[in-house]
């Protein structure tokens, strides 16, 4: 069985945005159960040479619309600045999310194919479109994710690896408990 570009990456992408926008919520009832300020996970990293818990979302989906635009052969969005309040970063999450949705298969197909020139601060040099999409693209993505759900573990946050996981479905490959 083989994938497309588009079936590994677009609705998979969306899947982590919307576990993404979850951990928004968690964050927000997490700062009301446990009294912090307002905004203050916002602002919290695991280690201080890491992004802040916010930036993770706004970084997140920077590096989506790069690497779609990539993926597509188009030059990359300048990266956006938004404002570090949950309203900001869901709406992030959703315009993201409305890009990915937007993007026809056929716009990536054959992207595997491709060769990709990366440059710092990651990585620099050329690389196959295969080993670009499974060594950067994905990793790169689901990092994000993963740090903002550690951050969140680690203040005490009650989520796990189904909350990780998202909301799978019968479409998805069946229900779990």
């Amino acid at each position: 069985m083989s994938f497309s570009v588009y079936e590994i990456t677009v609705p998979v992408m969306v899947h982590g945005l919307n576990v993404m926008d979850d951990y928004l919520d968690h964050a927000e009832a997490l700062e009301r159960t446990r009294g912090f300020e307002p905004r203050r996970i916002l602002g919290e990293r695991l280690v201080p040479d890491m992004l802040t818990f916010g930036e993770q979302f706004s970084v997140g989906c920077n590096k989506v619309d790069a690497h779609m635009a990539k993926l597509m052969q188009h030059d990359a969005p300048a990266p956006r600045n938004i404002s570090m309040t949950y309203p900001a970063l869901k709406e992030r999450i959703l315009e993201t999310r409305g890009f990915l949705q937007s993007v026809q298969p056929d716009e990536i197909a054959g992207a595997q194919s491709h060769t990709y020139e990366l440059t710092p601060p990651i990585v620099r040099g050329w690389f196959g479109g295969e080993d670009y999409i499974r060594h950067l693209v994905l990793p790169d993505f689901f990092f994000h994710i993963s740090i903002a759900h550690a951050i969140l573990r680690r203040l005490g946050a009650r989520i796990g690896k189904r909350d990780y996981l998202g909301n799978l479905s019968q479409q998805s490959g069946g229900d779990y408990s």
